[in-house]
C-alpha cells in the first residue's frame, strides 16, 4: 500500500480486519510484526517522535481531549497559532458553531469534552488532526457520529487536506467517503485483499458480489 501526496485512499473492510491496526502501524503507534513502514527514503523507525508528531495527524475512533480550551485542544497543547487554529477549525466545518459558545474558542472543553456533543467532539478531533496541514493525515471513522449536515462538512475537509498536497487516508464504513476518494484498500483477516483505483476496486467488488451471488443461486 502507497499513499502519495495530494491524494485520498479510503480503507473498508468488516469489523476485526485490522484497519485501526493498520492505521496505528502507519503512524508509528505500534510497532509492526513483519513488513516495514518506509516514510519516502526513510523506515519509520528512522524518524523521532518529533519529526513525525510535526508532520501527521491522526483521528482515532475514540476521541480524546485535553484539559484545556478549545484552541488549546486544536494546537494538540502546543504554542497557540490562532491563525491556523481558526483555519483548522473551518476545514472541520467547525467555526461555527465555536462562535456560539459564550468565550469562542477560548472556553473550556470540560471533563473528557463533556460539554460538547459526540458530533462536536469528532470534528474538534478532525480539527487537530489537520491542524498545521500536515502532511500526512489518518482518519478512522471520522463520520461515526456525524450527521448529514456532518458528513457533507467532512467531504469537503477531507478535498481541502487532498488539495494542500496531504496524503490521506480515511477508514470508513459508511461509503459516502468514496465521492472523494482516488484510491481504495479492502482488508480482510489482517491483510489488504485488494487495492488500486477506486472504480477499478469497486468495480472489482461488485462483479466478486455478483459471482456468487450466482454461484448461491446454481448451489
Amino acid at each position: 500500500l502507497a499513499l502519495q501526496p495530494g491524494t485520498v485512499t479510503v480503507v473498508m473492510g468488516p469489523s476485526g480486519s485490522g484497519k485501526s491496526t493498520l492505521a496505528r502501524v502507519l503512524l508509528g503507534v505500534w510497532s509492526a510484526q513483519a513488513g516495514a513502514v518506509w516514510w519516502g527514503e526513510r523506515p519509520m523507525d528512522a524518524w523521532s517522535h518529533d519529526e513525525l508528531g510535526a508532520v501527521v495527524g491522526y483521528l482515532p475512533q475514540d476521541v480524546e481531549l485535553f484539559d484545556g480550551t478549545i484552541a488549546e485542544n486544536i494546537a494538540r497543547l502546543g504554542e497557540v497559532d490562532s491563525e491556523q487554529v481558526i483555519a483548522a477549525a473551518k476545514a472541520a466545518g467547525l467555526h461555527e458553531a465555536l462562535l456560539r459558545f459564550p468565550k469562542g474558542y477560548d472556553t473550556s472543553v470540560g471533563l473528557a469534552g463533556g460539554m460538547l456533543s459526540g458530533g462536536q467532539r469528532q470534528r474538534l478531533g478532525l480539527a487537530r488532526a489537520i491542524y498545521g496541514q500536515p502532511k500526512l493525515i489518518v482518519l478512522d471513522e471520522p463520520n461515526a457520529n456525524l450527521d448529514d449536515v456532518g458528513e457533507t462538512a467532512l467531504l469537503q475537509a477531507v478535498a481541502q487536506m487532498k488539495a494542500w498536497g496531504s496524503a490521506v487516508m480515511v477508514i470508513s464504513h459508511r461509503t459516502g467517503v468514496l465521492k472523494v476518494a482516488d484510491n481504495v484498500a479492502v482488508m480482510r483477516d489482517g491483510q489488504i485483499a485488494l487495492s488500486g483505483p477506486r472504480d477499478l476496486v469497486l468495480k472489482a467488488l461488485a462483479d466478486a458480489n455478483t459471482a456468487a451471488a450466482s454461484a448461491n443461486k446454481t448451489a
